[in-house]
């Protein structure tokens, strides 16, 4: 070939990779491609374990139900209790309740919340967490199109969303459910999708890393809760401030409103096109929440590899206390509402029967609960920065000074371990101070401080879980959130779902007394706390055995 060819045939070439890099969607249809190969694995696990744990409770829900005085006996109970309204939703249809109301009550909003946190995790995976790892980077060297990634994690996490949608739609009609209030379920589904699709996109944003945009969104489905039950509870326009309770205000099975589609709708179509909007004036890798420069010389408090574990956890460590101490104060000052359900006569004759502990205690019970798994969020996080810092390269940096594995994976552990302790101790004083100021008793605080810190040995049998996966792989690890997540389901749908006592006892949640509705079990407690020392035994031998990085 001639040099003249030679020039020409790359004069073309460069053209067209110009022409391609100058349409905002170029390569649109390859990135596409790529995110559903990636996700192969992971999105049909979010599919069927959404759709599957939903139709179960929906199954078990329709068998426990199925005569109109258990429909009435139920209606009656869910309706006495404001508590009740705060965690399940504001029972529409309950006062002539039908199967498909109960089924609403009992899976409706923590089906919503499954989903928008598979949209909200999805997104933020496909865009600013492939930010973080400079793959973005690499990905745009080539002719892709400034908008191309941002609209291809959009129309597959969309995609995923209706695929789920559908999915729960389909398993209310397998029941017989009403066709009507089936399909109203369906498209709330994935209305609030779309809403936290839209949420996902504009965190990768602002936010300066995968783990921040995560916990942005998670904050904000936070609020929303909060403000859902304050206007379940109270006044109801607050409710309409949250799109879980516009969600749920299309009433599946009480009288439809298919007009609060169209919030659902408008609030989607205006936050995706805002993060679009919001990418464009940005540069590649950074976000509107700019990282302060720090000093041109570290601190000699960071030679230690606990204190520098301790800083890289610092903000984790103070936006899960923010987020657990207000959702703890409010939980303590609607728990006075639950005797609320004493003033029901045949209610108030069953409980005595059953020799169970007042409604107030169970409730607080059920809460301490509730907070202890929100802490194990944190827990299994802290103890996955390890994986983080292997991945990244930063292991072999801090392993190439005079610092052994054990210092270096123990560091983490013990401020995971701190992390998780003041959590739970900051959850059991603010739920206690919550119920003080309700009821103007402040020796309250103390047990349920007590109830809180006793979900600690669960919570360190989760991390030793995580870091025996961590020590055999890094690839293993993210197999942890494994058991949160089923440790979730047994905490909070064993009863709807109607599981087997075999696969409770699985959770090492279930192993703690229940305080204050129960009395304090030490020997589950002992136990508990050998097994994540075993669980931590084995991920230090694995992690001395194998190669970092």
């Amino acid at each position: 070939m001639s040099p003249t060819t030679t020039a020409k045939h790359a004069q073309v070439s460069a053209s067209r990779a110009g022409s391609s890099q100058s349409h905002p969607l170029a390569a649109l249809g390859d990135l596409l491609r790529f995110m559903i190969r990636r996700d192969r694995v992971r999105a049909p696990v979010w599919v069927l374990a959404v759709v599957g744990i939903f139709t179960a409770g929906v199954g078990s829900v329709v068998g426990l139900y199925s005569t109109p005085s258990q429909l009435q006996n139920y209606g009656e109970i869910s309706s006495a209790d404001e508590a009740i309204k705060a965690m399940a939703g504001p029972g529409y249809g309950l006062e002539n309740p039908t199967q498909g109301a109960v089924v609403m009550n009992e899976m409706g909003l923590y089906t919503l919340i499954a989903i928008s946190l598979m949209c909200l995790f999805l997104v933020v995976r496909h865009t600013r967490t492939e930010e973080d790892s400079d793959r973005a980077e690499l990905v745009r060297s080539a002719p892709v199109g400034r908008y191309a990634t941002l609209t291809a994690a959009t129309l597959w996490v969309s995609g995923l969303n209706l695929l789920t949608a559908i999915g729960v739609t389909a398993g209310l009609l397998a029941f017989g459910l009403d066709t009507t209030g089936s399909l109203a379920f369906g498209a709330a589904a994935f209305g609030i999708g779309m809403v936290f699709v839209g949420i996902g996109g504009v965190a990768a944003q602002v936010a300066t890393s995968g783990r921040s945009a995560t916990a942005v969104g998670g904050a904000t489905l936070g609020i929303f809760f909060l403000l859902r039950a304050v206007g379940d509870v109270g006044p109801e326009w607050v409710r309409w401030v949250s799109p879980l309770g516009w969600a749920q205000g299309i009433r599946p099975y009480a009288q439809e409103r298919w007009w609060v589609l169209l919030l659902l709708a408008t609030a989607s179509a205006l936050l995706i096109i805002g993060a679009l909007r919001l990418q464009s004036r940005r540069d590649l890798g950074a976000g509107f929440l700019r990282q302060r420069q720090g000093p041109a010389v570290g601190s000699p408090r960071l030679s230690s590899p606990l204190a520098m574990a301790a800083r890289l956890q610092r903000g984790a460590i103070i936006g899960w206390c923010a987020a657990i101490g207000i959702a703890a104060f409010f939980f303590g000052l609607i728990a006075n509402l639950a005797d609320n359900l004493l003033e029901n006569e045949a209610i108030s004759d069953l409980l005595v029967q059953s020799g169970q502990a007042s409604p107030t205690d169970l409730f607080l019970a059920t809460m301490v609960l509730m907070l202890a798994l929100l802490a194990s969020c944190f827990t299994v996080s802290s103890v996955l920065r390890l994986r983080t810092d292997e991945l990244g390269g930063h292991a072999e940096s801090t392993l190439a000074g005079p610092v052994s594995r054990a210092r270096w994976t123990g560091s983490h552990l013990l401020v995971s371990t701190i992390g998780s302790v003041v959590l739970l101790l900051l959850g059991g004083l603010m739920l206690g101070v919550g119920y003080a100021v309700q009821i103007g008793d402040a020796s309250e605080v103390l047990p349920l401080v007590g109830a809180a810190i006793a979900m600690l040995p669960p919570l360190l049998v989760l991390s030793g879980v995580g870091f025996a996966l961590f020590g055999m792989h890094a690839r293993l690890a993210p197999l942890a959130w494994v058991g949160v997540a089923f440790s979730v389901v047994v905490g909070l749908l064993a009863e709807t779902l109607d599981l087997p006592q075999w696969l409770r006892n699985a959770s090492p949640f279930e192993h703690v007394a229940a305080m204050p509705a129960e009395s304090f079990a030490p020997l589950a407690l002992v136990i508990l706390l050998a097994i994540a020392a075993a669980l931590i035994a084995i991920g230090a031998v694995a992690v001395n055995r194998r190669d970092i990085g």
